[in-house]
């Protein structure tokens, strides 16, 4: 049987996609989707059928009943421009020579029976009253941080502001952060699910200084290695992709892979063995400061002489890897102030489809 036909921008995907390519499922046994995206968009064509992908998936869609391909194209937004149209059938085709054959086209659009037509498709019109999901593309990207619920785990991940707090030892980076999680959990809405993301770097600290314990060895005495950075990064990358999937539009991270790749050099010394990540417009960096912060001993603390040399460390890598960052320096509440405008400024950037 052949496939049914989901296109658009998908710009960016929300659940009413996710309904409206489930609804095609259930018409035929798979569905093809088209992903066509403007040059100079916001978001990639790639990035956005990755996490309409990802959406399609975690509401029970199978991938295998799925066929996405995306590309882009120049064509004006006219649907009631007939040439337009008929330009836009075009792009379609093209991009259906590559995939399975389609007989169907599921759409949520008005003037969808007429756009089957240029096609050669039958048409099957799914809730064009947008009741089941009551928000349009361009209502979101008109209001993103309001209507971040009806987006789907992959576009979460995608769209998310990623505030990274690092600095050396006891500089009030996980102060900051959490408490930078309380001020935007009290803006309520969709704040109210920012998530923060623990330093599992220090969770793999402590179970080492449990293990030169049960050994009978002085506490730093089990080794550092590769594989222990190797560790920390990955669960470190897990933990915030599963933060930015189920939270709000901020997730605040206390350290990142970045960091792990300068902690790694702190303690093996040489090169670091672990890639250097690449960057993201969503991701901004918060150094703090040692100056006038006592230094707070615990269990696993040991670089007390060291919070100058590492702070410096953190900003030249940040530099020469062109990120984007800011110093935090005086008290928690001022941090927090600072930092709260720059995140703010960040998601008027991110959150903007025009301007890109």
């Amino acid at each position: 049987m052949p496939a049914a036909l989901v296109t658009g921008t998908f710009n960016p995907p929300h659940m009413g996609h996710v309904k409206l390519i489930k609804a095609a499922i259930e018409k035929r046994d798979h569905v093809v989707i088209v992903v066509l995206a403007q040059p100079h968009d916001r978001l990639a064509a790639h990035d956005r059928a990755r996490a309409l992908l990802q959406d399609c998936v975690a509401e029970g869609v199978v991938e295998s009943a799925m066929t996405i391909v995306h590309g882009y194209e120049s064509t004006p937004y006219k649907p009631d421009n007939p040439d337009v149209a008929k330009s836009n059938a075009r792009v379609i085709e093209a991009h259906l020579r590559h995939t399975p054959p389609v007989d169907l086209l599921v759409t949520s659009e008005i003037n969808g029976e007429q756009f089957a037509q240029l096609l050669g498709l039958h048409c099957f019109s799914f809730d064009p009253e947008r009741t089941q999901v009551p928000v349009s593309s361009t209502q979101i990207r008109e209001g993103l941080a309001k209507n971040w619920h009806l987006l789907g785990p992959g576009s979460r991940e995608l769209l998310s502001i990623r505030a990274v707090f690092i600095g050396a030892e006891s500089t009030g980076t996980t102060t900051t952060t959490l408490a930078v999680q309380a001020e935007l959990i009290k803006r309520g809405g969709n704040f109210t699910s920012t998530n923060w993301i623990r330093e599992y770097g220090r969770d793999l600290t402590m179970r080492k200084a449990e293990q030169a314990e049960a050994m009978g060895l002085p506490e730093y005495e089990v080794p550092w290695t590769t594989n222990d950075f190797v560790e920390i990064a990955i669960v470190q990358q897990q933990l915030e992709d599963v933060a930015a999937r189920t939270g709000g539009p901020v997730v605040c991270c206390d350290t990142d892979v970045f960091a792990t790749i300068i902690w790694e050099r702190r303690y093996l010394g040489g090169k670091a063995s672990l890639p250097m990540p690449a960057d993201s417009q969503n991701r901004i960096y918060f150094v703090t400061q040692p100056d006038g912060v006592p230094f707070v001993q615990d269990k696993i603390r040991n670089s007390e002489g060291l919070r100058e040399t590492m702070t410096r460390e953190f900003e030249d890598d940040l530099i020469s890897t062109g990120r984007s960052w800011m110093a935090l320096d005086g008290s928690v509440e001022t941090r927090v102030a600072i930092a709260l405008d720059a995140i703010d400024a960040a998601m008027a950037q991110a959150f903007d489809f025009h301007t890109h």
